[in-house]
């Protein structure tokens, strides 16, 4: 990660934490399924866990790592997970250990010539490496235009790096071969609070503010709210998720591997 992801995802670490969303059980129900055993995972660029916290409940033993350690401090407990302050290109773990490599929101941020050999290093032969995220959401068109407003405001915010994560993953130089994916969205039934609590702590949100003021997005914010209605009421938001699943050695050990289509 560089510098100013880093920063950007240390600041308000406790707020962050609390407005993540949950990503789908579905995407568990079919990615865990391609795993050549159920041994050990590694949650790389954790966050506040909820990837590892998730992989807990089906491992033996996962490995979550965090170059922030403010990520880590608030980071959810699991008797399966293990934290380490660590970053994603150099890690202590020994070779061919993991079933299954995830990455979630965070693969745009690394140094990639440098991750995908500690990757292909760590992951067993047959291993998944799975790595998504998301980036707009939908709610109703009346929502959504008045979040148009508060996305205007930060879009010199988001780091180029993002372009990777929109695009699919498409340049990611990913040495392994792709298994097709379906498509999943996580669905959130959120209040009011909660959806603006999501919107101000992205990083470009949280960069923005630092920039130009902790009171520069809140017009934007009233435009939200008057467009939701009454703040107690709960509305369905939905995140489409940009994912790519990829298996170590995928030609030797597992020959009917079906490549994505272009």
């Amino acid at each position: 990660m560089t510098t100013s992801s880093v920063e950007a995802f240390s600041l308000y670490s406790d707020l962050y934490a609390r407005f993540r969303p949950a990503y789908p059980e579905s995407l568990y129900d079919w990615l865990l399924p391609l795993c050549p055993g159920y041994q050990r995972a590694w949650d790389c660029a954790t966050g506040s866990g909820q990837t590892a916290v998730r992989l807990g409940n089906s491992f033996a033993r996962v490995d979550a790592t965090d170059i922030s350690s403010n990520q880590l401090s608030v980071a959810e407990r699991h008797t399966q997970v293990y934290y380490r302050e660590c970053p994603a290109e150099v890690t202590p773990f020994d070779d061919d250990c993991f079933d299954l490599i995830c990455v979630s929101q965070a693969l745009h941020w690394f140094h990639l010539p440098s991750f995908w050999p500690e990757v292909q290093r760590v992951l067993k032969p047959g291993g998944i490496f799975a790595a998504w995220g998301y980036h707009h959401c939908v709610v109703t068109p009346e929502i959504d235009k008045a979040c148009s407003v508060l996305w205007s405001i930060i879009e010199p915010f988001w780091s180029s790096r993002c372009e990777l994560l929109w695009d699919d993953f498409r340049g990611s130089g990913c040495p392994l071969p792709l298994l097709k994916a379906p498509s999943f969205s996580i669905r959130e039934d959120w209040t009011l609070d909660h959806f603006l609590g999501f919107l101000n702590t992205t990083s470009a949100s949280k960069l923005c503010k630092q920039a130009l003021g902790e009171s520069i997005l809140d017009e934007a914010c009233l435009r939200i709210a008057r467009a939701w209605g009454h703040g107690g009421e709960r509305r369905r938001v939905e995140l489409p998720l940009h994912l790519m699943v990829a298996r170590k050695d995928a030609a030797r050990f597992f020959p009917a591997v079906i490549e994505p289509t272009p």
